[in-house]
């Protein structure tokens, strides 16, 4: 399953951003964005992107087309 799959408020653990170009992949884990680290969905903006995740208590928005990118397992 991918990232933005989930629904508002659903739960999940990160298992791969391999995908992800360098440069945004070492932000992202820089962020907390880990192998196996919980996130949460908390809002999708009116238009569909951004969307909102929680990981490692902090609110960050990412681009729909990174989010796709983001492999997770509820």
């Amino acid at each position: 399953m991918i990232l933005s799959e989930l629904k508002i408020g659903e739960t999940a653990s990160i298992i791969n951003i391999n995908s992800i170009e360098p440069v945004m992949r070492k932000k992202l884990l820089n962020l907390g964005f880990l192998p196996k680290a919980k996130i949460q969905l908390l809002r999708v903006a009116p238009l569909g992107d951004p969307i909102a995740i929680r990981c490692a208590n902090s609110a960050i928005a990412l681009r729909k087309s990174i989010a796709k990118q983001i492999i997770v397992e509820r």
